[in-house]
């Protein structure tokens, strides 16, 4: 990984993303990055009139998601395609303190982490919600929530073939008392309305340029204005109030303070709480920066040979299966099965690769199986300042969210089951088969609690996603959340954001 900031300004954005330094511009709402949260934010509340100004620390990288561009095929071998090109481009603006070992990254760059995301959107089941505010448990589940949010970043099930279908079914019958369904995925397989291009994996930079787009020319007053390589260092308040942000101006190397009735923290679990720390905001319950939590994921590779299901090497199926009568204790977990995972290769791969691939694998299936937990904050971790310099990074305390014993056995059985079911084989040069092995800590950018929210007094934000102790000042990412979620928490954040976009739009 980088250990740096990519700060460049090339023609593109000049032309596509014009900024505006202008600090006597009052805006509606300040937005501090462009991610999943802010950028979701931004989008609905220009649609909806209001003036936004989005401030993002990074640069123009991509104009779409990495999945959307031409990729080589990892000819014979186990790779995750979509997210390979992280490698280059994810920034550590962190420290672990002694006995922590997180592991993630952090993405600086418009669409943030969205432009890097697998795209698998599962809706949180209800007893991963026990925890969570019965206000937004009720909109997700029953008020709209989530088929609010699919439809803005275009949910689908995988392409309807033979063997999706197949697999599915074949899963459902083979894992007792788990309910296995088509993995629901942000990519545009069908066209959402006439004259779309039916393809390519959602992510914030596709819909904030989509906005800057349709603006015939910009303009001083125009509705959404993004400042790239604008590092946020406080929130500005007075007397209980937001009242803007200070931030560094990367390309012009100085300072600046911009004006908003509204500010909305959503840089990421790590820098949402970076700010409100080097703000030294009124913190009635001394959470903010507390309780930082990864959930534990535990997966293995593996290859099925040829002959085991009706396939082809070129098919792909991916599947999720969760318990229906899942509780805390019990069943608490979700799994993802990829079959094939040539299913997020890229829009373009050359086709002489594909046939040297089918060719090296002979009938091969190169699979993955994947079990996420839910869990709790862990209340000892934390991430704190280290310096009083706002460009140091944070230092982390991370512990593992353990599951109980019980679970652990429990997710075993069910691996084992899978791979005896498709005659599974360990992937060449892999060890340890066929144990599961444990994801590192942050690794898919799933970390999770600084600013938590509450519906009573033990929290940072309340169910509006507004700071306890401010009038005006939002969280809106993933460091909102009160528990850390068997499922991927991209869908819940966009659901998130989509209704904070209604209450301030």
């Amino acid at each position: 990984m980088d250990q740096a900031l990519t700060t460049e300004y090339g023609v593109v954005p000049q032309r596509l993303l014009p900024r505006n330094t202008n600090t006597e511009i009052v805006y509606d709402v300040i937005i501090v990055g462009s991610g999943f949260g802010g950028g979701v934010l931004a989008s609905q509340l220009a649609d909806n009139g209001a003036k936004v100004l989005v401030l993002e620390a990074g640069s123009y990288l991509f104009p779409t998601h990495v999945g959307n561009l031409p990729r080589q095929l990892p000819i014979g071998q186990f790779d995750k395609n979509t997210w390979h090109i992280y490698q280059d481009f994810g920034v550590i603006n962190y420290q672990n303190v002694d006995g922590s070992n997180f592991q993630g990254a952090q993405a600086f760059n418009l669409g943030g982490r969205s432009i890097f995301w697998g795209a698998l959107t599962p809706r949180q089941a209800q007893w991963q919600l026990q925890s969570w505010p019965q206000t937004i448990a009720d909109y997700l589940l029953t008020g709209g929530g989530y088929e609010a949010a699919e439809k803005r970043i275009n949910i689908t099930a995988p392409p309807a073939s033979a063997f999706q279908t197949q697999s599915t079914s074949f899963l459902d019958a083979t894992i007792s008392g788990f309910v296995a369904a088509d993995a629901p995925m942000a990519i545009e397989y069908v066209a959402p309305a006439h004259w779309m291009v039916p393809t390519g994996l959602f992510s914030t930079a596709d819909l904030l340029l989509e906005d800057y787009l349709r603006i015939a020319a910009p303009t001083p007053d125009r509705q959404l204005t993004i400042n790239l390589n604008t590092a946020v260092w406080t929130v500005t308040t007075n007397a209980g109030k937001a009242t803007g942000v200070h931030c560094f101006d990367l390309l012009d190397q100085v300072q600046r303070t911009y004006t908003g009735n509204v500010v909305v923290l959503s840089a990421g679990t790590i820098e949402s709480a970076k700010i409100a720390l080097q703000s030294g905001l009124n913190d009635p319950t001394n959470l903010i920066g507390r309780g930082i939590t990864d959930h534990m994921i535990r997966y293995r590779h593996f290859t099925v040979p040829p002959g085991t299901q009706d396939s082809t090497t070129t098919d792909s199926a991916k599947v999720v299966l969760q318990h229906p009568t899942a509780t805390l204790d019990t069943h608490a977990f979700d799994i993802i099965v990829e079959l094939g995972t040539e299913l997020n290769q890229g829009r373009y791969v050359d086709p002489n690769d594909l046939a040297a691939d089918e060719n090296i694998r002979n009938g091969w299936m190169i699979c993955e199986i994947v079990f996420q937990y839910y869990a709790d904050l862990v209340e000892g971790n934390f991430v704190q300042l280290s310096g009083d310099d706002p460009a140091d990074p944070m230092s982390i305390n991370m512990q593992p969210a353990t599951p109980s014993d019980a679970l652990l056995a429990e997710a075993d059985q069910i691996a084992q089951d899978i791979f005896a079911a498709y005659k599974a084989e360990p992937v060449l040069g892999e060890g340890g088969w066929p144990a599961l092995q444990v994801a590192n800590l942050g690794n898919v950018a799933h970390e999770v609690g600084t600013l938590r929210m509450t519906d009573g007094e033990n929290g940072v934000v309340d169910t509006n996603l507004k700071f306890l102790a401010y009038d005006n000042l939002y969280a809106c990412d993933n460091s909102v959340f009160p528990t850390s979620p068997a499922a991927n928490p991209s869908l819940t954040l966009a659901a998130l954001a989509t209704r904070l976009a209604g209450q301030l739009g």
